[in-house]
């Protein structure tokens, strides 16, 4: 996969907003919502908001980081989601990394799918409030709610997807170990951990060694993008299917996470290290910068195809034209073949002709 990074970083006539570090960025900490511990003491739930300035753009993305930690450790400053944050700010977005509830009330599977609707319930409530800020508040950090995409590492990756795509009690009951009486008591799918009454939706989701525990809840009418990171040596989420170890419960990696939502027509990719473990890029305290530049360019070329109407069109003839046929690569870094301009399937391709110049194109 490095052949994607490879390609990246010959390519694209890409630049500007979203692609581009244009921007100093500063801090604004809110209170967002309050619920309950684990333990029933009150929690007021804060985010760290990144927000561009000196940015003249009235409504811009949104791209929300959760961090990871199992459910029993991490917090909203952590070295990997906050150093993504400040990556993207810079770019043109506002981010966010934002608590959730963490703590377990026992050792089980049962008790981990429980914190792990807690920490929904939260991220839900995050994206309330931001919806509640553009229409009560007068959009006070200038955002654009239809295109907001969450994401994170490890537990806060598995946050996000579950956030998406499980959507009904009776979806989690086809989870054996799950207890949709307690998911009940919090509120129902949506919770109660601030600003009922708004919509909780967002426009895509990204897994950085994250799993979902159910593969086939994936639907296009619920999220329409998906992306994937993970390494095949990850032996805490499985990277295709397998079980979470000490609590014995099966859950489903980046693999089979890209391949349902390639079946189901949802905008996807996948970039898989081969051989590493679980969350290469970085920890709680610290980043790898070789595999963070991995998230890094991988994210960003995919949050600028989801924000830019810069598109090349099939009008170069110099590099791809009935007698001169190239090299074509998925966006992915996967070799294709060779085409000319008759033979070139629909889709967005990267072409490498024969002198070694690289472009995207996209063919309708």
């Amino acid at each position: 996969m490095r052949q994607l990074l490879w390609l990246l970083s010959l390519a694209f006539a890409q630049g500007g907003r979203y692609w581009d570090s244009l921007f100093a960025w500063r801090i604004d900490t809110v209170a967002y919502g309050q619920a309950l511990s684990v333990w029933g003491t009150p929690q007021t739930l804060n985010a760290n908001l990144f927000l561009p300035e000196l940015d003249p753009e009235p409504a811009r993305p949104v791209v929300v980081f959760l961090f990871g930690g199992a459910y029993i450790s991490g917090s909203r400053g952590d070295s990997d989601i906050t150093h993504l944050a400040r990556y993207f700010a810079a770019r043109g977005y506002v981010t966010a990394t934002i608590d959730y509830r963490i703590g377990l009330s026992g050792p089980t599977a049962t008790d981990w799918i429980n914190g792990s609707l807690r920490a929904m319930h939260d991220l839900k409530a995050f994206i309330r409030f931001l919806k509640k800020s553009v229409i009560q508040d007068g959009n006070p950090f200038r955002i654009d709610t239809s295109r907001i995409y969450v994401g994170g590492s490890s537990a806060g990756a598995g946050t996000a997807l579950h956030a998406a795509f499980l959507t009904s009690a009776a979806e989690l009951a086809q989870v054996p170990q799950a207890d949709t009486a307690y998911l009940a008591s919090q509120g129902g799918i949506e919770g109660n951990s601030g600003h009922p009454g708004y919509s909780s939706r967002f426009y895509g989701v990204f897994s950085l060694s994250g799993a979902i525990l159910k593969a086939d809840w994936i639907a296009s009418s619920k999220v329409p993008a998906v992306l994937a990171m993970h390494g095949t040596g990850d032996n805490v989420v499985p990277y295709k299917k397998g079980v979470f170890p000490f609590i014995y419960l099966e859950a489903e990696g980046g693999y089979n996470i890209d391949s349902v939502a390639a079946e189901r027509g949802l905008y996807h990719a996948l970039f898989t290290w081969v051989g590493a473990g679980h969350v290469p890029y970085g920890t709680q305290n610290s980043i790898n910068p070789p595999y963070m530049a991995d998230v890094e360019n991988f994210l960003r070329y995919h949050f600028y195809q989801w924000n830019s109407r810069a598109t090349s069109s099939l009008n170069a003839p110099s590099l791809l034209s009935p007698d001169n046929p190239v090299e074509v690569w998925s966006i992915e870094g996967c070799y294709v073949g060779a085409y000319s301009i008759e033979t070139l399937p629909s889709g967005v391709w990267l072409l490498r002709s024969p002198g070694g110049h690289t472009r995207k194109v996209y063919r309708p």
